[in-house]
């Protein structure tokens, strides 16, 4: 009986849900397309030509790399992504000697091209399995009950589709929370090489000062290409490897593109906020932004101190650096968007109507006031869930301690040296409960960490926990245990794990001994968030129904790092909301940037030289400016894992990839907004106009159809 009230139910949710809505915004799954007036919005293409399963599409030039997005621009595989979704693997192929992330890297043929860790997903086809994931849920059932349910259905979804497409990676993601799923099956392409980065004085100008910012004049942009085993299939690296040819490519549009012209993505976003209740953003507002944005920076600093006079330690951390600045300045840009446009008094009165519209049709409105309880209680845990969470997130010797104080719980008792049977699989489930969680990025930076994480816990009066209290000199303390812990050195403690586990397991280790002090305040603090969690999704789909019959709302899936379509228009800020409320940069404003003592802002000798030739072909000149335009500004709906998207025109050409969104747009991830809502890509004139005039890369241009 239920089973089919499900269906029933999903079946005319899903329907409301895939109403027709505003076109300007929206970050369409597939499935969704067909509720695009392409005519009406201007495009030259229709919906077969953005996805076609029966045939050939854009969406096949379309990658999934890492976190981010790329796209094919040739049939051998090269693919055009951002400079910083490959910060991280120049980073890790750089040297003191050899430094690509300084001075850029170029190869001028395949054989010269650097493996780098990257793969590449292409999204093949995608199913809903939304009854088949729900199948014998029970409303009477508790949240764990249920969760617990879907991830069995799920699993066994995942190991029959697997069975029969094994070449395929094959991924289930929820649409809506406890509602709506979708199975997607990729192409998994393990062998990816660099083929080209600028300079960082091209691919990162601008740096901290100008991230999440407009205007902004940062060639963020770089090259790698996909490789696949010489019969075709994806294959590991190989030197005997041969480029993939994908079914599609695009056309690069080297005029570029003017004000008010319509453009589009395709891409991988990660993840929104949109239908989530008011409670969540006050949570937002109040908690996490804020802590999160303060505490980045504050490791930073530590990192940035560390590196100061260590090149090859810098470079170490340089992307974790990257990763930090970057979210710190989202965060605080999103704070910012919040207060702006009030968006927690606009999603509080919607659900007050909700609530009024509820009780004049004698609704059940039991599930608002269980959210309101749920939220009441995260709210009044929040600051000390947030600090004592950082302990095993930011100190991977702790979450080594962690590991040991788990297995010593689970076998209290340690038998002879001699057990070998015993030993042999303690000590292989140490390594399991290690792997991925024990990561050491520095030693000091560890001590630092861990000794700012208790100055911080004794300071909150909800963290009541002795074995903290009784550290009265946090520095000193951190300072005289880190000199003796094994627990930073992951080499020789694997070793000694490997050859002497039983000293492991009655390991007097200071970090191990606070950890187990830790343990019953963190798995408390992990099991109420839990639960927390369990009954708030078990809210959600109550609530998403009730909008769509009380309010007649209709509603877009929150991105899930699925491939996703939105468009919008070539379009700067109204006048007094920004400083530069024209939709693109120039060349010549670089040097004004240049000309300060901004360190963000220097040009190396040679990228000075390039900007300053006037030996440029005409073509790649804006015909109103007579100057080469750097990025542009448009009104499309991103959000983060939309870096690397190629932002199209009508026609469906290249013409400029999406790096970022300006500081009010970081808005995004919670709402849309007409006139805060603004997206940067670098246009790929200057993409065009670097590779030809800093590197004469006669070989790319030309592998891309380009010849100048």
């Amino acid at each position: 009986m239920f089973k089919n009230l499900l269906k029933s139910s999903l079946i005319i949710a899903i329907a409301l849900v895939l109403k027709s809505h505003k076109t300007d915004e929206g970050m369409f799954p597939l499935s969704q397309l067909n509720k695009v007036d392409f005519k009406t919005a201007g495009f030259a293409l229709n919906q077969s030509d953005i996805f076609n399963p029966q045939g050939v599409s854009l969406t096949d030039a379309l990658v999934r790399l890492g976190g981010c997005t790329g796209s094919f621009v040739s049939p051998e595989g090269l693919i055009i992504t951002n400079h910083h979704c490959v910060f991280g693997s120049v980073a890790g192929v750089s040297s003191k000697e050899k430094d690509y992330l300084e001075n850029g890297f170029y190869a001028s043929n395949k054989s010269e091209e650097l493996k780098v860790g990257l793969t590449c997903k292409i999204t093949k086809s995608y199913e809903d399995v939304s009854e088949l994931v729900l199948d014998s849920v029970s409303p009477r059932m508790s949240p764990k009950q249920k969760k617990d349910i879907i991830n069995k259905n799920i699993q066994t979804i995942l190991k029959r589709e697997r069975a029969q497409n094994p070449d395929l990676t094959i991924e289930i993601s929820e649409m809506f929370v406890g509602y709506s799923y979708t199975l997607f099956r990729y192409q998994t392409l393990k062998d990816v090489r660099l083929v080209y980065v600028p300079p960082r004085t091209i691919g990162e100008f601008g740096g901290e000062t100008d991230n999440w910012e407009w205007p902004k004049h940062t060639g963020d942009f770089s090259f790698v290409r996909a490789y696949v085993g010489k019969d075709g299939k994806p294959a590991e690296y190989s030197p005997d490897n041969v480029p993939f040819v994908p079914k599609k490519h695009l056309t690069i549009n080297p005029k570029g593109t003017k004000s008010d012209d319509l453009v589009f993505i395709l891409g991988y976003p990660g993840t929104t906020y949109r239908h989530q209740p008011a409670q969540f953003i006050d949570y937002h507002q109040q908690y996490i932004l804020p802590f999160i944005s303060e505490w980045y920076g504050w490791r930073m600093q530590q990192m940035e101190e560390l590196g100061k006079n260590d090149r090859d330690l810098y470079l170490k951390m340089a992307p974790t650096i990257k990763s930090l600045a970057n979210t710190k300045k989202n965060f605080e840009g999103k704070l910012f968007g919040l207060k702006e446009t009030q968006l927690l008094k606009t999603k509080q009165d919607e659900q007050d109507e909700l609530l009024s519209n509820m009780k004049s049709q004698k609704g059940n409105t039991q599930f608002l006031n269980t959210i309101d309880s749920l939220y009441k209680i995260r709210l009044e845990n929040a600051q000390k869930n947030l600090i004592l969470g950082r302990f095993s997130v930011d100190c991977g010797s702790f979450n080594a301690a962690l590991a040991i104080v788990l297995l010593k719980e689970m076998y209290p008792k340690a038998p002879k040296k001699s057990d070998t049977l015993f030993w042999n699989k303690w000590k292989a489930e140490l390594s399991k409960k290690l792997k991925g969680q024990y990561q050491i990025l520095n030693p000091k930076l560890e001590e630092f960490t861990i000794a700012e994480l208790v100055k911080r816990a004794n300071a909150t009066p909800s963290i009541q926990i002795k074995g903290l209290k009784k550290i009265k000199n946090p520095k000193k303390w951190a300072s005289k245990i880190y000199k003796k812990t094994l627990l930073t050195n992951p080499t020789q403690f694997y070793a000694m794990i490997e050859k002497e586990p039983w000293k492991v397991y009655n390991s007097k280790d200071k970090l191990v001994a606070l950890a187990e002090e830790m343990m019953p305040h963190l798995r408390a603090s992990s099991e109420e968030q839990t639960a927390v969690s369990l009954k708030l999704d078990e809210q959600l789909p109550q609530l998403l129904e009730s909008k769509i019959k009380y309010m007649n709302q209709s509603f877009v899936p929150d991105a899930n790092s699925t491939l996703r379509f939105t468009y919008g228009y070539i379009s700067g800020y109204k006048e007094g909301l920004n400083k530069h409320p024209q939709p693109y940069t120039y060349r010549k404003e670089i040097f004004e940037k240049n000309s300060t003592d901004n360190v963000d802002y220097r040009l190396s000798t040679p990228v000075k030289d390039l900007l300053k030739t006037d030996l440029i072909d005409q073509r790649l000149l804006d015909p109103e400016t007579n100057d080469l335009a750097i990025c542009m500004l448009y009104n499309m709906d991103t959000t983060g894992g939309n870096s690397g998207s190629p932002v199209m025109d009508k026609n469906g050409h290249l013409v400029g990839v999406n790096f970022d969104r300006a500081y009010t747009a970081t808005l995004n991830d919670y709402s849309w907004n007409k006139d805060y809502s603004r997206s940067i890509a670098v246009d790929i004139r200057y993409v065009i106009f670097t590779l030809k005039y800093l590197n004469n890369a006669n070989n790319i241009l030309t592998e891309m159809g380009i010849n100048l």
